[in-house]
C-alpha cells in the first residue's frame, strides 16, 4: 500500500524545520568540541551568584544585564551539567521562538499558516543561526512576545499578560511591549499590573531578602552604565549615524528614542482601533520588533534574527495570501541582506553598524505603508478581504 503524498502546505515547513535542526546540531557539536563558547555561562554564573548571595552585576558595560527575576528563572538550566544545560537552553530558546512565530503565522493566515511559517524559517535561517549560536535570550523574548500578542488577538487576556511579563522578566527590553500593551488594551491592564508585581516580588523569595532588595539598586547602577555603551559594534540608529559621520549627543539620542516610542504608540493605536484583531496583533508585533532593533543602544548582530523571522512571515503572507511576489521577494532579499558580514571581509567592514539599521528602517517603512491603516486604508477593502479568503481556501 503506497503512502499518500505529503501535503504541499507542509513541504516548505518541513524543509525549514530540518535546516534549523541541522544548524542546531552543528552548533552543539562546536560547543562540545570546545571550539565555541556561548552566552550560557553568563546566565549560569549570575544564577549561581544569586543563590550564593554574592554580586551578580559586574562593573562596566558587559556581563549580566537583566532583572534579578531572570537569574531566578534561569535556575533549572544553570544547575544542569554545563554541556547538557547549554544544549537544553538553546533547544528551549528555539522551541519557544518557533511556537511564537507559528502563532504569528496563524494570525496572518489561519488556514495557510504552515506555508507562511515555512517561508519565515527559510528566510530567517542565515541570520537566525547567529543568535541561535550565541544562545542569548533574544529568541525566547521574541517567542513570548509573539505568543502574548496572539493571545491578545484571541481575547485570552490573563495568559497574554503572563506571557508579555514573562518576556520582560527574562529580558528587560520586552518591557517596552508591556508598556505599549498597557496603553493599547484596557482589558489587559489589571492582568499586566498583577503579573508585573509578581515578577518584581519573585526575587524577594531569596533566602536573604535584604540582599535581593539590594540587587535592585545594583541593577539601576548597571543599567545607567550599560545603557550608553559608547563606540563599538552596536547596530542601533545612533551608532549607525556615527559610523556615517553624523554623531549625535546622548541627549539628542534620548529625545529621538522617546519620540520614536510615541510614534509607535500612535501607529499602534490607529492599528488596533481600525483593523481586525489578528491583523492588528501582527502589525503591532512588526512595529515593536523594529523599534527594539533601531532604538536599543545595545543592538548586536544576532538580534536581527527577530526581524528576519517576522519579515519572513510577512513575506509568506505576501506570497501565499496576497499573491504579491514582488513584495514577497523583496522581504526575503531583505532577510538575506542581513548576512553581509559573512560575504567578504571588505563588505563586512564597509557595512558594519549602519547597513543593518538601514534594512530595519526599510522593513519598518514597509509595515507602516502596507499595514498601518492611518497611512493606508482605514479598514481592508472588500476586494482585499475576498482575495485573502480565496487565497486561504485554495
Amino acid at each position: 500500500m503506497s503512502r499518500p503524498p505529503a501535503s504541499p502546505l507542509a513541504r516548505p515547513l518541513a524543509i525549514g524545520l530540518a535546516l534549523w535542526a541541522i544548524a542546531l546540531v552543528a552548533i552543539e557539536a562546536q560547543v562540545i568540541s570546545g571550539r565555541f563558547v556561548s552566552e550560557f555561562h553568563i546566565y549560569a554564573e549570575a544564577t549561581w551568584a544569586w543563590w550564593r548571595g554574592t554580586e551578580i552585576y559586574e562593573d562596566g558595560i558587559n556581563g549580566f544585564l537583566y532583572l534579578p527575576s531572570s537569574a531566578v528563572l534561569f535556575t533549572p538550566w544553570a544547575y544542569l551539567p554545563p554541556l547538557l544545560g547549554d544544549a537544553l537552553w538553546r533547544l528551549s530558546l528555539l522551541a519557544v521562538c518557533w511556537w511564537g512565530v507559528a502563532r504569528l503565522c496563524r494570525l496572518l493566515a489561519p488556514a495557510d499558516w504552515q506555508r507562511v511559517f515555512g517561508v519565515a524559517l527559510l528566510a530567517a535561517l542565515p541570520i537566525g543561526v547567529v543568535d541561535l549560536r550565541g544562545a542569548q535570550t533574544e529568541f525566547l523574548m521574541l517567542g513570548l512576545m509573539l505568543g502574548g500578542l496572539a493571545d491578545i488577538a484571541e481575547g485570552h487576556w490573563r495568559r497574554a499578560a503572563f506571557l508579555l511579563v514573562l518576556a520582560g522578566a527574562f529580558k528587560p527590553q520586552a518591557l517596552a511591549l508591556v508598556l505599549l500593551a498597557f496603553a493599547l488594551w484596557p482589558a489587559l491592564r489589571l492582568h499586566l499590573a498583577l503579573w508585573l508585581a509578581a515578577a518584581l516580588v519573585l526575587p524577594l523569595a531569596h533566602w536573604n531578602p535584604g540582599y535581593a532588595l539590594g540587587e535592585y539598586g545594583q541593577l539601576v547602577r548597571k543599567t545607567m552604565s550599560s545603557a550608553n555603551p559608547g563606540g563599538g559594534v552596536w547596530h542601533d540608529f545612533a551608532n549607525g549615524l556615527a559610523t556615517l559621520g553624523l554623531p549625535l549627543d546622548l541627549t539628542v539620542q534620548t529625545a529621538i528614542r522617546a519620540l520614536a516610542g510615541v510614534a509607535v504608540l500612535v501607529l499602534a493605536r490607529g492599528t488596533v482601533s481600525r483593523l481586525p484583531a489578528p491583523r492588528a496583533g501582527a502589525t503591532v508585533a512588526a512595529l515593536i520588533v523594529t523599534y527594539l532593533l533601531l532604538f536599543n543602544p545595545r543592538t548586536v548582530l544576532g538580534h536581527f534574527g527577530d526581524m528576519a523571522l517576522v519579515a519572513g512571515a510577512f513575506a509568506g503572507w505576501e506570497f501565499h495570501i496576497r499573491r504579491n511576489r514582488t513584495l514577497g521577494w523583496m522581504l526575503v532579499l531583505l532577510c538575506f541582506a542581513l548576512t553581509t558580514h559573512v560575504w567578504t571581509r571588505d563588505l563586512h567592514l564597509a557595512t558594519t553598524t549602519w547597513f543593518k539599521p538601514l534594512l530595519a528602517c526599510g522593513f519598518g517603512l514597509y509595515v507602516v505603508v502596507r499595514w498601518v491603516p492611518s497611512l493606508t486604508d482605514p479598514t481592508p477593502t472588500d476586494s482585499d478581504t475576498a482575495g485573502e479568503t480565496l487565497a486561504t481556501q485554495s
